[in-house]
């Protein structure tokens, strides 16, 4: 037990050597390189194709991401119930979170199955206010598109004058206004 005890407090009174040293400074350097090659991100999108260990998904750029799903991967099903790699099938939307390498490839850490989103139905429109009702007005796009505008918001407008318009279009050329902001014209310059 002595000698054990003295083995011990002679190799921790050592020194580090150039060599230890080289070696600790490599390791970091390793460390720093892999920390910057690797990045956190997260892919969103249908699944457009399915291979043994991988999926490939679509983005709302169109653009093909592939995805590394490991088994130990947590991966959650629409109502929150755990899946496998198994339970994933072309076309489900996803969004598959982890490591994307210098080659763009996702390590998938944690990938959750939901419901497609609904496209967004908002239209903006600007134009003149041709018309105006109690309850809608009529306006004009720079394109002389002609449209019937539904809004509580008619008293504030008068004919003639420029609005934009954000709302959604239940039939072609009319809209349900949720937001219309009047425009104002430029004052003119003074003249010298």
């Amino acid at each position: 037990m002595i000698f054990t005890f003295l083995l011990t407090a002679s190799l921790l009174a050592q020194a580090p050597t150039a060599t230890d040293s080289a070696i600790r400074q490599a390791v970091k350097d390793q460390v720093a390189a892999i920390k910057t090659a690797v990045a956190k991100r997260a892919y969103v999108g249908p699944i457009s194709a399915k291979s043994e260990a991988s999926i490939t998904i679509t983005n709302m750029a169109n653009l093909a991401r592939t995805a590394v799903v490991a088994g130990d991967a947590t991966i959650k099903l629409i109502g929150g119930k755990e899946g496998t790699f198994a339970d994933l099938k072309v076309g489900d939307f996803v969004i598959a979170m982890g490591d994307v390498d210098s080659q763009g490839t996702l390590a998938a850490k944690r990938l959750l199955v939901i419901a497609k989103p609904t496209p967004d139905k908002r239209q903006i429109l600007s134009g003149r206010v041709t018309d105006t009702t109690t309850a809608s007005f009529t306006l004009e796009t720079t394109k002389k598109e002609t449209w019937t505008v539904k809004s509580a918001k008619v008293k504030d407008l008068k004919v003639g004058g420029r609005v934009a318009v954000v709302g959604t279009s239940p039939t072609a050329g009319n809209l349900t206004a949720k937001l219309v902001v009047p425009i104002s014209s430029p004052l003119p310059s003074p003249t010298p």
